[in-house]
């Protein structure tokens, strides 16, 4: 991920960072269990990303159409940002008896007890992120991101306990410290994942020193009039060698990334009320016109209806017409 990282002219550009200030953190709980003996609980589907630490003992997690249980051991952390049904039991095959009997009328940062015995011990945050470009990060992740506890597991363990500190201490500004520790605990899980992992899209791209260059160049100037041969100067190679490497690793080529990312820009910029007008100019289109027909491709909506795309959550739903 340091790969991604320049300066050009006097800012440090992070195309991570760029995407995840715009981030709106909604809601967010903090808290865990202590368990024992033979033990297993099930959790409907939920729009919060949940992030578990599990400090102390073992178990098991089977996420709905995530493919194999996973087993966590011990300094294991584990990040469930897609929102689907699970179970998480000490065996598997026990009938999971429904989360609300234990955990509806907890309160915030408790640790439950699941049985009287403390074999297993787990904490967890949710946290759901709202804004359009919540979905450009969520939705290239699987429904379980697994990060082994010898991976480097101990800052989202700390920022965790932390977090439950905060939220249960009622001192002055804990709550402004546990939304910004549920950001990093987001951050640092994506980080950790991507290291050790290989997948399709701009987050996957950035570590590549390239492509993650040109991505790079997209964020820090989305108004100049960018073709392939330019970008492809940044990356450093051919035009056709870089196209090709793009849509590889992206998952689109380097022009419709450019309008995506404007379009993110645009989607914030008319919530803050700009006219439109003055938006297109500003993202580099030289009509009114031009702006809007590349916001509604992209985004299924035209500038003016924007603020009807908001879904229940706050997030905007972007057509993928790569």
């Amino acid at each position: 991920m340091r790969k991604s990282l320049q300066v050009i002219g006097d800012r440090l550009v992070d195309p991570l960072s760029d995407v995840v200030s715009f981030l709106r953190l909604r809601s967010y709980l903090v808290g865990g269990f202590e368990a024992g003996g033979n033990w297993s609980i099930g959790f409907d589907d939920h729009e919060a990303v949940k992030c578990y630490t599990v400090t102390a003992g073992t178990c098991w997690i089977a996420v709905e159409g995530a493919g194999e249980p996973v087993f966590l051991q011990q300094g294991d952390c584990l990040v469930l940002p897609r929102g689907r049904p699970f179970q998480i039991a000490s065996d598997l095959s026990l009938p999971p008896e429904d989360w609300r009997r234990y955990f509806l009328a907890a309160e915030e940062g408790a640790l439950v007890k699941l049985n009287d015995a403390a074999d297993v011990t787990v904490l967890g945050s949710h946290f759901a992120l709202a804004g359009p470009q919540a979905e450009i990060l969520l939705g290239m992740l699987p429904p379980i991101v697994h990060v082994r506890g010898e991976t480097d597991g101990e800052t989202l363990r700390w920022a965790v306990e932390l977090m439950r500190r905060e939220l249960t201490g009622l001192k002055p500004g804990g709550v402004i410290i546990a939304q910004q520790l549920a950001t990093m605990i987001f951050i640092h899980a994506l980080r950790l994942y991507l290291n050790g992992s290989e997948g399709i899209g701009w987050l996957f791209a950035l570590s590549d020193r390239r492509v993650g260059a040109a991505i790079t160049a997209i964020h820090h100037e989305p108004s100049r009039r960018w073709t392939v041969e330019a970008l492809a100067a940044e990356a450093g190679m051919s035009r056709a060698s870089f196209a090709a490497q793009f849509r590889q690793l992206v998952g689109e080529s380097p022009i419709e990334y450019l309008t995506r990312w404007r379009m993110f820009l645009a989607g914030r910029r008319l919530e803050h009320g700009e006219p439109i007008g003055t938006i297109a100019h500003a993202l580099g289109y030289e009509s009114e016109s031009a702006f809007r027909t590349a916001f509604k491709r992209v985004t299924g909506n035209t500038p003016r209806h924007h603020p009807r795309s908001l879904g229940p959550s706050g997030a905007l739903s972007f057509q993928n017409d790569s």
